[in-house]
């Protein structure tokens, strides 16, 4: 019987984070055998959601490097280890007894109890918004979501930690601090974890992107090969991950295009037009698109309201030598006039 079938035996409603969990601990003993590293590899491989679950339990590892010089988590880690109290349903339901626990191993359960004592994450609540639609979502804890157009997202509030599975588009995330209770936002190949602060992630094709309003962010990815690549945010600061999991150097954000489209604007500043139009399709159903390939490389800078086509098509027929020609009720392609 391999690891995975022990899993379902043991615990067969054990979430993803749950097993994630006990997957860290088991790899962090120094005489763990390559064949279970190999069907951890399985597991991890085998669903996009064991691959974040795995990510947050790494992440969260790392934020408690210090966490060995503490004295109170030595006395607790020992606690663990001779404990007669009832234990949370990982730590007796495994092919080692929890007495056999190396002190790394137990400081992980220490440090990272709630990947193993939390309840399984609800099913969540859904949002979505159509094309042209934004909306604002008031949470419970105070927290806000402001969700682009085109936009969809899951909240699964749990005991220990808030989280939000942001499918695809945008949102922007103002949190309500509370250190003992994680606001991580789930994002393809990575993970957005804040405390209380203000910032927006933007899933657009293979890339997501990460914008820093207010405080501090810690982001996290898993590459498909290599380790888990970390990275943090202060306030005016952007970076990107791909869906392989590399992140991008941090670099400066463009504040004033972030806040922007929360109020319907966009911001171009020396934008390519294909950008531009880019951009503008997203909040509307009439579709601009470049009918001739010499237009490619005009550059534009301005303010437009998102998804106002025909005020747009105005400004680009006066300001250069561009013609729109209708081809459908929900198609403009833009020509250069001769």
């Amino acid at each position: 019987m391999n690891m995975d079938e022990r899993i379902a035996d043991n615990s067969p409603r054990a979430d993803a984070d749950d097993e994630a969990g006990v997957w860290f601990v088991r790899l962090l003993e120094p005489d763990c055998p390559e064949h279970v590293r190999a069907e951890f590899e399985r597991w991890r491989a085998a669903s996009p959601v064991h691959a974040a679950a795995y990510r947050e339990t790494v992440y969260l590892w790392k934020q408690s490097e210090d966490a060995v010089k503490d004295v109170a988590i030595m006395v607790a880690a020992n606690r663990a280890l001779h404990s007669s109290h009832p234990e949370p349903r990982l730590l007796h339901r495994w092919f080692y007894p929890a007495a056999a626990l190396t002190f790394s191993a137990v400081l992980a359960l220490v440090v990272i109890p709630r990947w193993y004592v939390a309840p399984t994450d609800p099913p969540g609540t859904h949002y979505a918004t159509i094309t042209g639609q934004q909306r604002t979502v008031h949470l419970k804890d105070g927290s806000s979501i402001v969700l682009d157009t085109d936009t969809e997202l899951v909240e699964r509030y749990s005991e220990s930690r808030r989280r939000i599975d942001l499918l695809h588009g945008r949102a922007q995330f103002q949190v309500q601090g509370n250190p003992a209770w994680p606001f991580v936002v789930h994002a393809e190949s990575g993970t957005v974890t804040a405390v209380g602060t203000e910032f927006q992630v933007r899933i657009n094709g293979d890339r997501t992107a990460v914008t820093l309003l207010k405080g501090k962010l810690a982001i996290a990815t898993q590459p498909q090969t290599g380790t888990p690549q970390f990275a943090s945010l202060v306030a005016g600061e952007q970076l990107a991950f791909d869906q392989s999991g590399r992140i991008d150097p941090v670099h400066s954000a463009d504040v004033q295009g972030a806040e922007g489209w929360t109020r319907g604007k966009l911001f171009a500043h020396d934008w390519r037009l294909p950008d531009l139009l880019a951009e503008m399709n997203r909040y509307s159903a009439i579709q601009l698109q470049i009918g001739d390939p010499s237009l490619q490389d005009i550059r534009i800078s301005g303010a437009f309201h998102a998804g106002d086509q025909a005020t747009l098509i105005q400004a680009l027929q006066q300001g250069w030598p561009i013609r729109a020609d209708r081809v459908s009720a929900q198609r403009v392609v833009l020509l250069r006039r001769r």
